[in-house]
């Protein structure tokens, strides 16, 4: 039986001004008081302006469905109780053009040495779908199969048109934006 799960990350902004706002610790952590959100659901992400909230491992749609719809308002609650909302956009709409905080983990703390341009300039969200497969050879073989779906794939996904205040002339900038680093794209054959 195949199975899979979903993360979801979230700008959080003031619903005021639409501004990235560095909450996520307190939204995380009112997100994890509700009955109705298990520990490790809602997570922090890159930037002390986004939250990441991930399903458990699922066996069909409609329970990953049931799992997204749940988080997704806990999330909402948390956010609201902090002073801010939850935008499910590729990009941020509006920055301010002071970077935004890491979040304090050994990982982010390295990327952002590593990378600190592309890490200020990360304003940016996903849908992760992870999908089970039984081994490595057979995770090629799937993969090798979507890769003339790839651009499909991204005009599917297209959610980012607006990044800091302006019309970014794509469809998904965050795809343009992404391809920056040097650990993205896709693999040659």
């Amino acid at each position: 039986m195949t199975t899979l799960g979903v993360e979801e990350e979230y700008l959080l902004v003031d619903p005021a001004d639409g501004l990235p706002m560095s909450v996520a610790e307190a939204v995380r952590v009112a997100a994890d008081l509700q009955p109705a959100v298990s520990g490790g659901e809602v997570q922090p992400e890159l930037l002390r302006v986004q939250v990441e909230v991930a399903t458990p491992v699922c066996e069909t749609l409609d329970e990953v469905g049931g799992h997204l719809l749940r988080l997704r308002h806990a999330v909402s609650a948390a956010a609201e109780q902090a002073g801010c909302r939850i935008a499910a956009s590729g990009t941020a709409p509006f920055a301010s053009r002071s970077p935004v905080e890491v979040t304090d983990t050994p990982r982010y703390r390295s990327l952002h040495s590593d990378a600190p341009r592309l890490v200020d300039e990360q304003l940016m969200n996903g849908m992760h779908v992870h999908v089970a497969v039984p081994d490595r050879d057979a995770g090629v073989v799937v993969l090798n199969r979507l890769r003339p779906w790839l651009p499909v794939l991204v005009a599917m996904s297209a959610n980012s048109p607006v990044a800091d205040g302006g019309d970014t002339g794509f469809a998904s900038w965050r795809t343009i934006a992404l391809g920056r680093w040097s650990v993205s794209g896709v693999p040659p054959v």
